[in-house]
């Protein structure tokens, strides 16, 4: 499967990669033959429409995908995030309802989390859901949410008890088509512009009760629990960047000339490459084994947050020594090193910042030190 994904990566995505980056265009057509190949449910169960698979096949199957586009790799893997909420937080019945047409691709996902002034303190989200006689009443707004005009549902947060803070948060599944639901224009970004991210309007959208997922005031760990899990995946798109900017870099060096050598000959730029592989080996070491923790339904919380730490840093580090490598070439707008250092900059900062893991696994460190299980 992973050859199958290469090969429509390398002569499907790529190719266009840079005309979508310079125009915006969300690339629907590429999002169906992603579906085409089954691959948007991967590791989701065979009894929900997915495959059933290794999340370590789902990381093979999106480094593949972002080292080709890592825009189209963002619309993946935020689509993926959307059923981690289901998967944690949804009953049986909704998870026959809306996992099958998503994971069978047929209908792309979003996950409506951040507010203009709530990102890493989800707890002081000003959105709120009140009980109606239809069940609930949505009204707010949410902010730099990926796929939301594209999906077909929508994973929304929103306080049913606004004086709780984090206990006061519930989740709600919302279909794209709900009325009194509306989007920005997409938002103008440094990268990843052909993924589009919009602020998303709940202007008194009404809710089934059989809408809410999980238990009222139970939705902020749940988004907890699903980025957790999502964050595994965000360390393969940070390893599929890495890996395309080894390979630019690696292939430039051989047929770069200065002081009639090739500069591969020289040793600083042989020191560059073998730094840029090891910390891209290291990203996905630290990828699998939490893909491996979470495959076997063991505690991943500090396993996930340093893989994605570390692949998020790593991989800002790789494809910046990358375009050291290439010089001035490397920084013209025409580069596709330069697209990649726009694209991988976000990784540190979305699906939890570098700092956000940091401080999770000095919880965990000090947890141990405490004598706490």
């Amino acid at each position: 499967m992973r050859t199958a994904i290469r090969d429509f990566a390398r002569s499907e995505v790529l190719p266009g990669a840079a005309a979508r980056d310079a125009s915006g265009e969300f690339p629907a057509q590429l999002v169906e033959r992603l579906a085409e190949l089954d691959a948007m449910g991967i590791a989701v169960p065979r009894a929900y429409g997915g495959l059933g698979q290794s999340t370590r096949l789902q990381l093979a199957a999106i480094e593949e995908v972002a080292a080709a586009d890592a825009a189209l790799a963002s619309i993946y893997t935020a689509h993926y995030l959307a059923m981690e909420v289901l998967l944690v937080g949804a009953d049986e019945a909704q998870k026959l309802r809306h996992l099958p047409g998503m994971a069978e691709g047929q209908r792309l996902g979003a996950f409506a989390l951040t507010e203009p002034g709530a990102g890493s303190d989800i707890g002081s989200m000003e959105a709120t859901a009140q009980i109606s006689a239809a069940g609930w009443l949505l009204k707010g707004s949410k902010t730099f949410i990926s796929n939301a005009r594209e999906a077909g549902l929508l994973l929304v947060f929103a306080k049913t008890n606004p004086t709780l803070g984090f206990r006061g948060i519930s989740c709600f599944a919302v279909d794209r088509a709900s009325p009194n639901l509306s989007f920005s224009t997409p938002q103008d970004k440094c990268g990843l512009r052909s993924s589009p991210t919009y602020t998303v309007f709940l202007d008194g959208v009404e809710v089934a009760a059989d809408g809410l997922i999980g238990t009222v005031g139970g939705g902020g760990k749940i988004a907890l629990e699903a980025l957790n899990r999502a964050r595994i995946d965000s360390a393969a798109m940070a390893c599929g960047i890495a890996a395309r900017a080894l390979e630019l870099a690696s292939s430039y060096a051989l047929s770069r000339q200065q002081f009639g050598h090739p500069i591969s000959e020289f040793q600083v730029i042989q020191l560059g490459l073998g730094e840029m592989q090891a910390l891209l080996q290291v990203s996905r070491l630290a990828a699998r084994e939490a893909a491996r923790l979470k495959d076997q339904g063991a505690d991943l919380r500090e396993a996930a947050s340093i893989a994605k730490y570390v692949a998020a840093e790593n991989c800002f580090r790789v494809v910046d020594r990358a375009l050291q490598i290439h010089g001035g070439a490397g920084f013209m707008r025409e580069s596709e090193i330069e697209r990649l250092y726009r694209d991988c900059r976000v990784l540190r900062i979305y699906e939890g910042t570098s700092e956000i893991q940091l401080l999770t696994i000095a919880s965990q460190v000090l947890r141990r030190a405490d004598g706490v299980a």
